[in-house]
């Protein structure tokens, strides 16, 4: 004769198989909410982008109307999207669940400087990303990078030292840059700048940055002296050597970069000085 369940199994086996019940329909719920359209992609917004189309920027994320908000992959999609466009500097993905939306803010690399070429003007952002090419650069609030690129490509990179100096023109605030009109790219790890009061200054490209800092205090300071225009090599540390243009070779005389790193002409008056 089996045996009588006791009162207290008996309670304990109902808790159990509500428990169960209880459990099935949770699981039945989440499986309805995970698939009802309530929990889909539904909107894609898109902020931060002035020339780079909506469209473009959606497609690069990877995110799609309809998929599973469970499945979208903020950080992944974000990745992408800088990746595989060079105009784009960071992006951030967002997700609103009520209202099934995924919101794409993106922050564009800016234009900072214009490469002249035989072939024309092309606009190049802070990471040396050639934008697009231009008609003319006159009236443009950038300076003008010059050097032994050969035909720039729209839409591709520039050399690596002309990437490097957009990198850090885009540091370098704009009161620092008045009076720029050029930035050459010499070839050999140096720029020459030149200066609408005639003066040129040589620098390294990976100091530019600091260079560009320093050009006008030191040009102040040999002007101070009453030294016209000539060449300031501001590769290297202080103190920083000046020499007039009249001891430079005339056949190089401002227009090429290496006159200025050579020594002075015996007889002229080549100085050296640190900057205030």
């Amino acid at each position: 004769m089996p045996r009588q369940e006791t009162a207290e199994e008996r309670e304990r086996r109902k808790a159990r198989n509500r428990r169960i019940v209880v459990s099935f329909f949770a699981f039945i719920g989440l499986v309805a909410v995970l698939e009802s359209p309530l929990a889909r992609v539904r909107h894609i917004e898109v902020s931060g982008n002035t020339t780079i189309p909506m469209a473009q920027i959606v497609a690069c994320s990877g995110v799609v109307y309809g998929e599973s908000l469970w499945e979208v992959n903020r950080k992944r999609a974000a990745s992408e999207i800088v990746a595989k466009l060079p105009m784009v500097d960071r992006a951030a993905i967002s997700v609103s669940w009520p209202s099934g939306t995924v919101s794409i803010h993106v922050h564009e690399r800016d234009v900072v400087a214009v490469y002249a070429d035989p072939n024309g003007f092309y606009e190049l952002m802070s990471n040396g990303y050639v934008y697009q090419k231009i008609p003319s650069a006159a009236g443009l609030p950038y300076p003008i990078v010059t050097g032994q690129d050969s035909e720039l490509s729209v839409h591709q990179m520039a050399s690596a030292a002309v990437s490097s100096v957009c990198r850090q023109l885009a540091s370098v605030p704009a009161s620092e840059l008045t009076g720029v009109s050029e930035i050459h790219v010499n070839g050999d790890g140096t720029v020459t700048i030149y200066l609408d009061n005639d003066f040129e200054v040589l620098a390294d490209v990976a100091n530019l940055r600091g260079s560009v800092a320093a050009i006008q205090p030191t040009i102040r300071y040999f002007e101070g002296k009453g030294y016209r225009p000539g060449v300031i090599d501001l590769t290297g540390s202080p103190p920083y050597r000046y020499t007039p243009f009249s001891s430079l070779p005339s056949s190089n005389a401002k227009t090429s970069s290496a006159s200025g790193r050579g020594g002075p002409v015996e007889g002229t008056s080549s100085k050296t000085a640190s900057h205030p």
